[in-house]
């Protein structure tokens, strides 16, 4: 059923989206031992977990338009949702942002593994069955896939994207912080920038717009991987590379121009 296309991304029938029924989450990531209550906060759950569906479904509609997946084709398609999720996610941050002040904090929080469920379990199979009539994609979906392939990388891919999300919060916390101990107050546009180009693994330049929809494939590979039988599910890959590339980030940058 998965094949691979000419740039190294997986290809499948299709995929799929997902979210919690009510108001209820289905990351299940969190702050960990730094007592962060998420990306979101409490207060705007809703709405996060609302934006979390939409990056889900642009990437899932994507795939069953193409009947592939490939990079610039989930890029394009989620690039709008996901812009606005990490909006949230950075406008929360700079509220409220994480005790990650320095660099080991930092990666100690990258580090910890999300407290989220057995992805491929019967558990997800019943409420994958249930949910998978909510979007036309996941419609498709369920009459073109075995469900154990539905069961296993659905919820493997709207555990990733949130998780995706806690990063960029733990790494907008720790740019905030380091500004505000520099005398700058960080311009929520150029905070986003940073950390989505830190998250991207690309040079931090604030002044330039980055390509939000990379991330998204970037968490959908990582979804793919945590589908498959015995792997460790959501991690984040590199936490202290990563870490080490937001502490170089020179905190002057971030302030309005």
């Amino acid at each position: 059923m998965m094949r691979t296309a000419e740039d190294g991304t997986a290809e499948t029938g299709g995929s799929s989206a997902s979210g919690a029924p009510g108001g209820a989450s289905a990351s299940g990531a969190s702050g960990g031992a730094n007592g962060a209550a998420g990306p979101a906060g409490p207060s705007g759950r809703s709405g996060f977990t609302d934006e979390v569906r939409d990056v889900v479904g642009a990437a899932v509609g994507a795939i069953t338009r193409a009947g592939t997946i490939t990079a610039a084709n989930v890029a394009d398609a989620a690039e709008g949702a996901a812009r606005a999720l990490t909006r949230r996610v950075v406008t929360t941050a700079l509220d409220a942002p994480r005790p990650l002040r320095d660099r080991h904090e930092l990666a100690r929080a990258l580090a910890e593994r999300p407290s989220t469920p057995v992805l491929a379990s019967a558990t997800s199979a019943a409420f994958m069955a249930r949910t998978v009539s909510r979007f036309r994609a996941l419609s498709f979906l369920a009459r073109k896939t075995p469900m154990w392939i539905v069961a296993g990388l659905v919820p493997a891919l709207v555990v990733s994207v949130t998780r995706g999300a806690d990063e960029l919060g733990m790494i907008s916390s720790h740019l905030a912080h380091r500004a505000r101990e520099a005398g700058v107050e960080p311009d929520p546009e150029r905070l986003r920038r940073a950390a989505v180009q830190v998250a991207a693994g690309v040079p931090v330049d604030p002044d330039a717009e980055p390509r939000h929809g990379g991330l998204v494939v970037l968490w959908l590979k990582r979804a793919g991987r945590a589908a498959l039988p015995f792997t460790s599910g959501i991690r984040t890959k590199d936490p202290e590379g990563l870490a080490a590339a937001a502490a170089e980030v020179d905190p002057q940058i971030l302030a309005a121009p």
